[in-house]
């Protein structure tokens, strides 16, 4: 499960090239960069991750950096 999420503080580092997402709690640091990589075609620098206090069990959000000036577009068309 990845889900992006779009608040003000959000928006506002995405301005910067960093992007939030809520995650499963199990995910590791690799496994969520290897699967953002590989699902956007981009490159991570860093990625910052903290469990929602509350929802400890289910839930932890990633901040995700890119290198450069990379973006990400996470907008799905719907299909006709």
């Amino acid at each position: 499960m990845i889900r992006p999420i779009l608040t003000e503080k959000s928006l506002r580092l995405m301005e910067e090239g960093q992007y939030t997402f809520d995650l499963n709690r199990e995910w590791t640091k690799p496994q969520i960069k290897f699967f953002v990589e590989d699902l956007f075609n981009v490159n991570v620098s860093s990625i910052r991750t903290y469990r929602l206090p509350r929802q400890l069990k289910t839930q932890k959000r990633a901040i995700i950096q890119l290198q450069g000036n990379q973006t990400l577009d996470y907008t799905f068309a719907e299909s006709e």
